[in-house]
């Protein structure tokens, strides 16, 4: 153990650049909610046989050969945001909006002129927002059983302090953590009084997460109609991404219960910048005039990722000598901006359902998805990182995921009326924390249409539910180490408006 000595410092933080990816980045851009025309999410995107409608092709490209007429729509979206997190039994409230364009697509139809074969050759354009990242959610409550200054004496756990770097090092100069009594490369933190004494807790522990951005896809898309029966389609889809991440993490010893620690607070800030691309074949069969078969495959989506990303800390402890200022530790360190390219690339989808046409009167469509998140894959670190650790933790806490879209249809003359519901399974393998962290949505719309004109409407419920840890557990499985999950309810509802033009 080191002597405690005065330190007010400013530094920077040298760390490995890599460590900054994590299985949170490749399933954050693995995981699409499409954004489409008000119609498409009224019937909850239950498109992939049915057809017919713009944002439809970026679920199946065949949809692109059921137009007949050239045809134009956009679609501004309003998300409507709601957040509650619960930490020891505390909990906390957020709301917000955002107002985004959704979707923006046109399709111009080539008719060959004849009746049977090869009638229409179409070629259709989307833009479509597959994610929003918009999180402002705040984490406060008191904490028992641990601290972040344990997650950084874990992290140290090995080494000698001569070759700590990052937060351990910045840990272990701020007196964070040390090495135990008569050891090298173990470590303990001050609530412990590194390792001398049982740990004490009790602090105000603080964790406010400021994250936004998104992700969307511009499909660029052929489709054939070949005798009204058979319907083919090819799309080649540019994807980007914008991620900003920021979050603050204090804790405080208001109650005076941990020797020599006051506070200590933590930032991590970085910014993603991406794009990739992607590939789509689908087919739609009508074997009778009221029934309608599709499905559809996207390749594995290999985005190129750009990363930005600082951190400071700072830190005060008394030293619990009364009215001695003069031993008191006031710490800081901030590191410079640091840089990092690397590639992800996500999981392959295969869409496969089944639409049936009442008469004039109605439409009934469902969908299922098949993703498997565990070969998702993060690859070609511009310092020659192979990530192989962080793929074996994408391989074992992901798995494969199936989502189900219902929709229904029913047109009374030039007015629609919509609804549907969605379920997207859990991206996490069975006996892992998120093992049940699913989305549920329900959505309902209502439609004007004339022959070259039309206007919908729609609004979309979704919600889901997820464990978020502040710190990773202790794999020493040491209970007196242990972190407990946050838990953070989504509650969104999206608005949607399409006018739609057709020629």
């Amino acid at each position: 153990m080191k002597p405690r000595i005065l330190i007010a410092a400013t530094l920077m933080l040298v760390a490995s650049a890599a460590a900054a990816q994590t299985l949170d980045d490749a399933l954050r851009y693995s995981r699409i909610f499409y954004q489409g025309t008000a119609r498409f999410n009224g019937m909850s995107g239950a498109f992939t046989a049915l057809g017919g409608d713009i944002s439809a092709v970026a679920l199946n490209p065949a949809a692109a050969g059921v137009f007949r007429s050239t045809e134009i729509a956009i679609s501004p979206n309003l998300m409507f945001r709601s957040l509650n997190t619960s930490f020891n039994g505390f909990s906390n409230d957020r709301s917000a909006s955002d107002f985004k364009l959704g979707q923006v697509g046109v399709v111009s139809s080539l008719s060959t002129g004849r009746k049977s074969g090869l009638t229409n050759l179409n070629i259709a354009y989307t833009l479509n927002r597959t994610n929003n990242f918009y999180r402002y959610a705040v984490i406060d409550a008191i904490s028992d059983n641990s601290s972040m200054a344990d997650f950084w004496a874990l992290q140290a756990d090995g080494y000698n302090t001569w070759e700590l770097e990052g937060m351990p090092w910045v840990a272990y100069d701020s007196y964070m953590i040390d090495t135990l009594s008569g050891q090298f490369t173990e470590y303990a933190s001050i609530f412990s009084y590194y390792g001398d004494t049982e740990p004490v807790y009790g602090q105000k522990m603080k964790r406010t997460i400021d994250n936004y951005g998104y992700t969307n896809e511009h499909n660029i898309a052929i489709g054939a109609n070949i005798s009204d029966k058979f319907y083919l389609g090819a799309a080649f889809g540019i994807t980007g991404l914008s991620y900003t991440s920021h979050y603050l993490h204090s804790e405080i010893d208001d109650a005076d219960l941990i020797f020599d620690f006051e506070n200590f607070s933590y930032t991590d800030h970085f910014v993603a910048r991406g794009a990739g691309f992607n590939f789509k074949l689908g087919a739609i069969v009508r074997p009778v005039e009221s029934l309608r078969l599709g499905l559809s495959f996207t390749t594995p989506t290999v985005y190129t990722v750009d990363e930005w990303f600082y951190n400071n800390f700072t830190a005060f402890l008394n030293n619990d000598t009364p009215g001695d200022f003069s031993d008191d530790i006031d710490y800081s360190s901030e590191s410079g901006e640091l840089t990092y390219r690397y590639r992800i690339t996500t999981p392959y989808r295969i869409n496969a359902g089944i639409a049936y046409q009442v008469g004039n009167f109605a439409i009934l469509s469902a969908d299922y998805e098949f993703i498997d998140y565990a070969t998702a894959r993060l690859s070609r670190g511009t310092d020659g990182y192979d990530f192989y650790d962080e793929n074996e933790d994408l391989k074992s806490e992901l798995g494969s995921a199936g989502n189900l879209r219902l929709g229904a249809e029913v047109r009374l003359g030039s007015l629609y009326l919509r609804g549907g519901y969605s379920h997207y399974g859990s991206s996490f393998r069975e006996g892992t924390l998120n093992e049940s962290a699913t989305n549920t949505g329900y959505s309902t719309g209502i439609g004007f249409r004339q022959n070259r004109f039309y206007i919908d409407l729609s609004m979309v419920w979704l919600n889901s539910s997820e464990a978020y840890m502040l710190y990773p557990d202790d794999p020493r499985s040491n209970p007196l180490y242990r972190s407990d999950p946050a838990y953070i309810d989504t509650n969104d509802k999206y608005l949607s408006a399409t006018i739609g033009f057709k020629f």
